[in-house]
């Protein structure tokens, strides 16, 4: 009979396993826990995706998980099935990866994932796909107050960064320490489709960042970001940039009173909506009107006006009133 201690190997797990399908797995699990879902809940999910990724490992290259089609999701399942797994059991490794598939589709700012692969076996449903999240200048403004007050310089430096450029977070994780006081763009860093560009940013970010050197020191360490433990610095991983959001969710909560469902692409969408209704602290400090969706494709690296408009927020019914005096 199949199970869980049968596919999994924690060996080859921890040294073989797509490091991307890895990753994956911590910004979900990161996600799970900041909606309080329970231990075992998490546990459970991961153990199934974990042992999931195993078989792929076997069976199919090492592939990560969002390039695998249907069939191969079909024939892991048949997999189970043949070697007499239960029906529940089956049901429950389908759960346990749709929803991961589901995750990453939602977070399609991260993710490069835009069909879900499982989506159309049959039993089961895709979740409702969760609503974009936009932050006002003035929520940024407040985020920023308490990081800065609080001398929570590295992630005060990831949110401006983050909200002067733009960029998606595997963007800013490839920015580097050297110059950036010197310069208003970043090193050259790869985004989607192999595209290489520097990220922009503006005075605060580069006020904020005067601070940051002087609380972080001298280090080897080449990347704008760093953690700690016991005495050892290392560059920070993908994953715990997503950390940094999960925080932010309860400063806000503490500040405000209301949870925000914010991720690490709502900096990317509130930046672009922002630049496009004028509200941008950055527009307002050089004097700039609010930018044309011509501007902002250019600044978010699309290739497509309609990607552009699609992460902006929906104002057909301003434009329905306006037109007719309602």
């Amino acid at each position: 009979m199949t199970n869980r201690i049968a596919l999994f190997d924690k060996l080859l797990y921890d040294d073989c396993v797509n490091i991307k399908n890895k990753q994956l797995l911590d910004d979900y699990i990161l996600e799970l826990k900041s909606r309080d879902r329970a231990e075992k809940t998490i546990y459970q999910y991961s153990a199934d995706i974990r042992a999931f990724f195993c078989y792929i490992y076997k069976e199919q290259g090492n592939k990560y998980i969002l390039d695998l089609k249907k069939r191969s999701f079909r024939q892991f399942f048949l997999f189970m099935k043949d070697n007499g797994t239960s029906a529940a059991r089956i049901n429950r490794f389908q759960s346990s990866v749709r929803n991961l598939l589901v995750f990453a589709e939602d977070d399609e700012d991260e993710y490069e994932y835009e069909k879900n692969a499982m989506k159309s076996i049959r039993g089961l449903q895709k979740e409702k796909v969760r609503d974009i999240v936009f932050l006002s200048d003035l929520q940024i403004k407040k985020l920023l107050k308490y990081l800065i007050d609080k001398e929570k310089y590295q992630m005060a430096l990831y949110l401006s960064l983050s909200y002067d450029s733009a960029a998606r977070r595997n963007e800013i994780l490839q920015v580097n320490k050297k110059d950036f006081l010197t310069n208003n763009q970043t090193n050259i860093v790869i985004g989607k489709r192999g595209k290489k560009f520097n990220l922009v940013y503006f005075d605060r970010t580069k006020k904020i960042a005067e601070m940051y050197f002087k609380q972080r020191g001298e280090d080897n360490i080449e990347s704008l970001w760093f953690t700690e433990t016991d005495g050892e610095r290392r560059p920070r991983s993908y994953s715990s940039l997503y950390q940094f959001t999960l925080t932010f969710r309860t400063i806000l909560f503490n500040l405000t009173g209301e949870f925000i469902e914010i991720t690490p692409h709502s900096f990317r969408h509130s930046a672009l909506e922002n630049y496009g209704d004028g509200t941008h602290c950055v527009l307002q400090d050089l004097g700039k009107d609010k930018m044309p969706l011509e501007v902002l494709k250019v600044i978010a690296h699309h290739d497509s006006i309609d990607t552009t408009q699609s992460y902006l927020k929906n104002k057909d019914n301003e434009v329905l009133f306006e037109a007719f005096g309602l």
